[in-house]
């Protein structure tokens, strides 16, 4: 896909959730970064808002991206919920996304298994030399790049994050942790041993890379 042609995303393809008020903060802080995460889950975003719902402790992103690229949206992106796992500090200025999406993936014979050992038919990224622990990754969809690139425009627009494509982006950064402003990863936060969201797949490389410039 050409995502030269991307531009700020349309705001009648998001999907308004309603989300309750308790599970975010309904304060305003200047945005400086996005944060991009995976859901560990399967098609459909119901079983992860009743993971947040469940607890009192607001742990939500902004965005949830389904495979088919529709933008579910929990509250507006200039409030905030934790989820670096870093605190206050980071999470206020930070807006965070998710890719509806398994994660990691262990090969068992010709089929692959999730986190939770059920059988997945998916599209598969594979990393020969692994990453964070996983040598097979479910591939994030076309749509949902597209979607994640619309969605970045409109925050450089909105909130000036600049969208340089950030080498270190894969493992822990001390650029991340600093707040620098940008495009970050959960990974770009916390160790492997903890998070592998999200994978480096070549095409969000590529978008990444392609509305940057």
């Amino acid at each position: 896909m050409d995502w030269n042609t991307l531009k700020p995303l349309d705001l009648s393809k998001i999907n308004f959730i309603d989300f309750p008020e308790n599970h975010y903060y309904r304060e305003i802080y200047d945005k400086k970064q996005v944060v991009f995460h995976h859901t560990v889950s399967g098609p459909g975003i119901r079983g992860d808002l009743n993971t947040w719902l469940s607890t009192s402790t607001r742990i939500a992103t902004c965005i949830i991206i389904d495979r088919d690229g529709t933008p579910n949206q929990m509250f507006s992106s200039k409030y905030w919920g934790f989820h670096t796992g870093k605190g206050r500090r980071i999470d206020q200025h930070s807006i965070g996304i998710e890719f509806d999406n398994w994660g990691g993936l262990i090969k068992s014979k010709d089929s692959y298994k999730a986190t939770y050992g059920n059988k997945v038919d998916v599209p598969v990224t594979h990393y020969p030399n692994g990453f964070r622990g996983y040598e097979y990754y479910e591939s994030y969809t076309d749509a949902q790049i597209q979607t994640a690139g619309e969605l970045l425009l409109l925050w450089k627009d909105i909130y000036g994050i600049p969208l340089d494509y950030k080498e270190d982006m894969w493992d822990i950064s001390p650029r991340a942790l600093s707040g620098e402003p940008g495009v970050w990863a959960h990974v770009s936060f916390r160790p492997a041993s903890d998070k592998q969201d999200i994978h480096p797949q070549p095409e969000v490389i590529e978008m990444f890379k392609s509305i940057g410039k």
